[in-house]
């Protein structure tokens, strides 16, 4: 803007700055108009924003619940979680099973006998072998004339065999060190051989090949459940009652029970009623009119929020498939009110799980038509970051801010000059008017 000359109508005895504000006020009407547009624009994209967010969260809760192994609940417990610990997945059924475990899985270990030292003494050059489960590798220390049991260590340790090797001081003697190799996997099959035949020993300390340098056998876990043997390479056993983990600790008898969690299934459903309604919470202030049909709502009538709610509703309304007599969200006390949101009858709910439980978590699970399928399909249509609707939406609302600030620098251009003129053309008019006043006083004097 240009400065403000402070004539103030010395002459004229006009208030010529009052006069300029009024003037530069009028003029400055189409930039408010234009400036209350943005805001409104702005508080459109917030919204849009924020929609954006709420469904994100909604699409994370159906994640969790789009498939029967997430969405069912089981508890599972054991009656001596000294000798069996247990834990159960989606997919578990309920029954009671009694687990004898005779044997524990271990890992084979094997030492060398004892060296003076790590890194000084000598343990030999050469090539030498691991085998394990059928596959062998080969440890290449042959470009060194001498190697300490550091170098047998790191060298083992970098290659990509099965094992590890440490290096323990028993504490015994003056000849405490031994190298250790561990297999990573427990079993039968992970069984660890060496084989020193390309192996220039220079010290008969280093014997792993030998059947005296084992420290522990290679074994399998051995059990029965309800009376079937069987055997497993490791102690966490996930694979011999559907859905249960058995995490073996001890030889011994447990007894195994699972059970449907009713309770940990309908805290999945609230979290998905909750995030459902939070979408509400922003939507439905938008369609709010008042008694006299007017709304102040910046997205009233916003056919962009029309298309999305009606595409969630459409989403939410599915019919499940399966022989179930539950197959929509309403018959297992899922219901929606007047308002759009949502409502958990527990009731109906516990009585629905109790009738059928794996026709209640269909009714979200259903590959083609269930209701977290179909939810997730249509969030994820509305918030794609190339062409759906919100992102779609926001570009056209920072297209049009853009447009709006482009008009308001231009009138303020415009503004600038005008106000310039009205200052010029108010300080010309004071000047004339101060000329005429001394013409007059000085036509004054003369007459006298």
């Amino acid at each position: 803007m240009a400065q403000n000359f402070s004539f103030g109508g010395l002459a004229s005895g006009l208030n010529s700055g009052a006069i300029i504000d009024a003037l530069m006020n009028v003029e400055r009407l189409p930039i408010v108009r234009l400036q209350s547009q943005k805001a409104r624009l702005n508080q459109q994209n917030d919204i849009f924003g924020k929609l954006d967010g709420k469904l994100d969260a909604l699409n994370s809760v159906l994640q969790k619940m789009d498939t029967t192994n997430e969405l069912a609940s089981f508890t599972a417990t054991s009656s001596d979680e000294t000798k069996v610990k247990v834990t159960a997945g989606g997919n578990t059924t309920s029954g009671a099973w009694t687990v004898n475990v005779t044997q524990l899985a271990q890992a084979m270990s094997r030492s060398t006998s004892g060296f003076a030292d790590t890194n000084s003494t000598n343990v030999g050059t050469g090539r030498f072998d691991i085998t394990s489960n059928g596959q062998t590798w080969n440890i290449d220390l042959s470009a060194n004339a001498t190697n300490t049991l550091e170098d047998i260590r790191d060298a083992i340790n970098n290659s990509s065999a099965p094992v590890s090797a440490t290096l323990i001081n028993d504490g015994t003697g003056v000849k405490p060190w031994r190298l250790v190799v561990t297999a990573d996997s427990s079993g039968a099959a992970n069984a660890v051989t060496f084989d020193l035949t390309n192996f220039t020993v220079a010290d008969p300390a280093f014997n792993l090949d030998q059947a005296g340098s084992i420290l522990q056998q290679a074994q399998d876990a051995i059990l029965s459940i309800n009376g079937l043997s069987l055997t497993r390479s490791t102690n966490k056993i996930s694979d011999a009652i559907t859905g249960l983990t058995l995490d073996l600790q001890a030889t011994g008898t447990s007894s195994i029970t699972a059970s449907a969690d009713n309770a940990g299934v309908k805290k999945k459903v609230k979290e998905f009623v909750d995030a459902w309604n939070a979408i509400v919470d922003i939507t439905a202030p938008q369609g709010v009119v008042s008694s006299s049909g007017q709304s102040s709502a910046v997205l009233f009538g916003d056919s962009g929020l029309r298309g999305m709610s009606s595409r969630l509703r459409s989403a939410l309304n599915t019919v499940a498939g399966g022989t179930s007599n539950y197959k929509t969200l309403s018959a297992i006390g899922i219901r929606t009110g007047t308002d759009g949101k949502l409502s958990l009858d527990e009731s109906d709910f516990d009585a629905a799980l109790s009738a059928d439980f794996a026709g209640v978590l269909n009714v979200f699970t259903d590959s083609s038509s269930g209701a977290a399928e179909s939810l997730k399909t249509a969030v994820d249509d509305l918030t794609d970051p190339v062409d759906g609707l919100i992102e779609s939406r926001r570009d056209g609302i920072a297209s049009r801010i853009k447009t709006i600030d482009s008009r308001i620098n231009d009138l303020e251009k415009r503004m600038e000059k005008f106000e310039e003129r009205l200052t010029a053309k108010y300080a010309a008019l004071e000047k004339l008017v101060s000329s005429f006043q001394a013409q007059g006083s000085a036509l004054q004097g003369f007459g006298r």
